[in-house]
């Protein structure tokens, strides 16, 4: 813990624009079609990276340090919270849920739960179309499905994953709000400060809709998780975690934890997302994940070709007109 206060406090005195990743932003020209088509369509910002290196930044609106919420964009924070509890030792993917959420060890279907069946999409919880989206709906939903079985895409599992976080800090006696503890044991560190988090009426921070980031903020969080946990020859995140959480499940390929990936399909499947990601023509290489929010505010990265993408809107409101093939086939453009 010494380590990660030592790089809290040389974060506080060190991180500024000019170090957001390793190096200034170069000539945009390559990839002005696609910056131009992100502006047409409300965007707020684009920034594009590879292996570390910014090749394009270009702010329609706002500056470098707005922050624009996201929308369901805040889910990959859940993945770099439960890669920051694993990397603490207070949490391990194949656990019961009922280890920490007591009261379902005595059901027959929820005490088989696993934390990794939650993160997926694969629980068999999920709200109904008339439940509260609140924690006491959330801990006494039935399940719909055996885990594992089906893909549900659903606030249910962040709300009942922010609580099992909350728990185990608690348990730890430290920090025990677990958007406080990202933020300070992780966040800070790579230079995604300051975010704002919206909450819940108990005071829970929403990890499936209520983050605020910027646009250099959010691609910290992408070349993080691409780098597997490790920034500056430090390891702040489990790297098994995070491998995890870009790989699908046997019920959804295209789905990981709070992310969409560009695999081939399995089935047919309406995904509930407004993207054509996974059109034909597609140049997403199929490792490539998405962070996704409603008004094509998004956060692309991609392990082997070291690519991270950001692409903030100025809306949240549904926008007909984005697409992600047309957007990053006009970026790999410019990367040839």
């Amino acid at each position: 813990m010494d380590r990660r206060l030592f790089l809290a406090a040389g974060a506080c005195s060190a991180v500024s624009a000019s170090t957001l990743l390793t190096a200034q932003a170069q000539p945009a020209a390559p990839f002005a079609d696609a910056l131009r088509y992100s502006a047409e369509r409300g965007g707020a910002g684009v920034l594009i990276v590879r292996h570390g290196i910014v090749l394009a930044e270009d702010y329609a609106a706002g500056r470098p340090d707005t922050r624009w919420p996201i929308g369901a964009g805040t889910r990959v924070f859940a993945p770099l919270l439960a890669a920051s509890l694993a990397d603490d030792r207070l949490l391990n993917l194949d656990e019961p849920v009922a280890f920490t959420l007591g009261d379902w060890g005595a059901h027959p279907v929820k005490s088989t739960i696993s934390i990794r069946a939650l993160l997926s999409g694969t629980s068999g919880i999920g709200f109904g179309r008339r439940d509260a989206r609140t924690l006491e709906a959330a801990l006494m939903l039935e399940p719909v499905d055996s885990p594992g079985m089906r893909f549900i895409d659903d606030a249910a599992a962040y709300i009942l994953f922010t609580e099992i976080a909350r728990r185990k800090l608690l348990g730890a006696g430290g920090e025990t709000d677990p958007a406080r503890y990202l933020t300070t044991r992780t966040l800070l560190p790579i230079g995604c400060v300051p975010i704002g988090w919206t909450r819940s009426a108990d005071g829970a921070p929403y990890l499936d809709d209520g983050a605020a980031v910027s646009a250099r903020g959010w691609a910290q969080v992408g070349e993080l998780i691409r780098r597997e946990g490790v920034w500056r020859a430090q390891r702040l995140a489990d790297d098994g975690v995070l491998r995890e959480a870009v790989r699908g499940s046997f019920a959804e390929s295209r789905a990981g934890f709070g992310l969409w990936l560009a695999a081939p399909a399995r089935s047919r499947d309406d995904l509930g997302i407004d993207s054509d990601l996974w059109r034909a023509n597609s140049p997403a290489p199929t490792d490539l994940a998405m962070a996704a929010g409603a008004g094509g505010q998004r956060l692309y990265f991609s392990p082997t070709t070291g690519i991270v993408i950001v692409r903030q809107a100025q809306s949240l409101a549904p926008d007909q007109n984005w697409s992600d093939a047309q957007f990053l086939s006009l970026v790999w453009r410019g990367l040839a």
